[in-house]
């Protein structure tokens, strides 16, 4: 397993100051971190005959299942707060994110699930999303993404692929709620991009401790991605 999302790696330094707590942005990234239910799991093995782990997010979102679905298919919604997607996007169909993975998408059922390789530098792992209809919070996402365990997962465990999909869950509720995304160099900048960062890897390490994995293996490995993520943060604890 690699690093899934590393254009999501961001310089830290103590001068941050962008919080874009401004009239047109009223994002609150601490409850974004919250309202994200995680857990790492334990396949036995995966088709390689590997041992696996499994990272899950879940959120609801305020939407109909329809209008999730085109956000987080159509190549236009995505661009808007994902990243640029382009290929076949149809069963058995070759994608590809730029600057990203690539892959090809092995399942899809319109508009409730959908299933693909994802494919990153040597690395392969699999992603699975699903959508449910909630008529008291609108519609459920989950995403699933299964690697093998390595070298690298042992170094930076959930917290690495975890991490990156936390800011784009972010980045979809923001599309949702019509914010507009913040520029990276302004995101870099950002108080805000440190402090969910850090939220973040800690509940990735308490979910990998929930799941099974041995409490100072996921320690070090929520410290590691979180220095991945935020260069200069060497000197803190989580």
């Amino acid at each position: 397993m690699n690093l899934v999302v590393q254009s999501q790696r961001r310089k830290f330094n103590d001068q941050r100051v962008s919080d874009f707590n401004t009239p047109r942005t009223t994002m609150d990234y601490n409850k974004q971190v919250s309202a994200v239910q995680r857990s790492v799991s334990k396949p036995s093995t995966i088709s390689n005959g590997k041992d696996a782990r499994s990272i899950s997010l879940t959120q609801s979102f305020p939407t109909d299942p329809q209008n999730l679905w085109d956000a987080i298919t159509k190549p236009d919604r995505l661009k808007a707060w994902f990243s640029p997607v382009s290929g076949d996007l149809h069963v058995n169909g070759a994608y590809s994110i730029e600057g990203n993975a690539s892959g090809t998408i092995l399942e899809c059922e319109a508009p409730k699930r959908f299933a693909l390789t994802w494919e990153f530098c040597e690395g392969m792992s699999s992603v699975t999303v699903t959508l449910s209809h909630e008529p008291s919070s609108g519609t459920t996402l989950r995403l699933k993404h299964t690697f093998d365990v390595d070298d690298h997962w042992l170094q930076y465990g959930a917290g690495a692929a975890g991490i990156g999909w936390d800011m784009s869950f972010l980045g979809l509720a923001m599309h949702l709620r019509n914010l507009p995304k913040p520029s990276e160099d302004d995101w870099a900048a950002s108080a805000n991009a440190a402090e969910f960062t850090e939220r973040s890897s800690v509940a990735w390490m308490i979910a990998a401790i929930r799941g099974g994995e041995a409490e100072d293996q996921a320690k070090a490995a929520a410290h590691n991605s979180t220095v991945f993520y935020l260069p200069g943060w060497e000197s803190k604890t989580l």
